[in-house]
């Protein structure tokens, strides 16, 4: 009996491998996010904390399983607890085969005149909460930066948080670098997978921060090299970002070198840098505008059981994504 007993209560210790949704009121409008605990970690102890954000008209539950390849087995195998959370949405009936939009306000200080697209560019669907924005502003015009960081501050309330991470795709690769622009303080690491902000408008923070950007070569909707994308937006090349932080930061040295176990990339690395941080690319030179590991770049535009919430395409495409998440993620907790 004594021996149950011990078993009993070493068990609450624990959590279940569920990915829960919780939501609260900020800006007077309920915002929401997923949670994966992975469950061998012992709730009362330290643990690091990594926001995964979706890109354009993706949602939180489509990032985990298809955009990223099951980024929960990621958190289960590196013992970290992730949130995923959504970004502000609403529904566009001209577009059946996407209705569902959902953004992040990943560069909230462009003025309503800048003008980042082309004359002939395709004009997407405008958020009801926009009022006064430029011709070419596609996403929300919440403070998501502010919903994020209250996403960490609760976080830090009812967890023993360590470390904390940001990795985004896309649109949430922008949001990812916006936000370690915004709050330098709060994060060990950044990740912009595929999210070249608007040209002449990609933010350096004003403190130092390890921050790494991954670009697919081929991408033709957030360009790192050729500036502009299929549907006539203008993004920074992806060098010019890695040497404006490279030099922000007085980094003394540059490592180059090759990766070519699964895909042919590039890798960048400035170090000597003010902070001791470091600031890395990823050119990888065989994919377009996708997840490392993942071939599909459509993949993310669905929702699962743990967001009834939300009316889109069911996800269905179940790959395990190994690679492309350990890549990122070794970088990233060795930085």
């Amino acid at each position: 009996m004594l021996k149950l007993l011990i078993i009993i209560i070493l068990s609450v210790n624990f959590v279940s491998a569920s990915m829960v949704e919780k939501s609260f009121i900020y800006d007077d409008v309920k915002r929401s996010y997923l949670e994966f605990f992975p469950p061998n970690h012992n709730i009362k102890a330290p643990i690091n904390l990594v926001i995964g954000l979706h890109g354009y008209s993706g949602s939180a539950s489509g990032f985990e399983k298809e955009t990223t390849g099951m980024f929960n087995k990621s958190a289960e195998k590196y013992e970290f607890l992730a949130i995923y959370p959504q970004g502000e949405y609403f529904y566009n009936d001209a577009n059946k085969d996407y209705p569902f939009i959902s953004s992040w306000n990943a560069f909230p200080n462009i003025k309503p005149n800048k003008e980042f697209c082309s004359l002939d560019a395709v004009i997407y669907p405008k958020y009801p909460n926009c009022k006064n924005s430029s011709r070419c502003t596609w996403t929300s015009c919440r403070d998501d930066l502010g919903f994020i960081k209250k996403i960490i501050d609760i976080s830090k309330e009812n967890y023993l948080i360590d470390k904390v991470f940001v990795i985004g795709m896309s649109n949430g690769g922008m949001m990812a670098q916006a936000l370690a622009c915004k709050y330098p303080n709060l994060f060990s690491g950044v990740i912009n997978v595929v999210g070249m902000q608007p040209l002449g408008a990609s933010c350096i923070p004003d403190m130092p921060v390890n921050f790494i950007i991954y670009g697919g070569a081929l991408d033709r909707v957030t360009p790192p090299i050729n500036i502009q994308s299929y549907d006539g937006y203008f993004y920074e090349p992806m060098d010019n970002t890695f040497n404006s932080w490279s030099n922000k930061f007085k980094c003394k040295f540059i490592e180059l070198n090759k990766i070519d176990t699964h895909n042919n990339i590039t890798k960048k690395v400035s170090y000597g840098c003010n902070g001791n941080i470091k600031i890395i690319s990823l050119l990888n030179d065989d994919a377009g505008h996708t997840w490392p590991g993942i071939n599909n770049s459509d993949r993310g535009y669905c929702h699962t059981g743990a967001q009834n919430n939300i009316i889109s395409p069911d996800c269905k495409i179940e790959v395990n994504n190994d690679w492309g998440n350990d890549l990122l993620l070794d970088i990233l907790f060795n930085l």
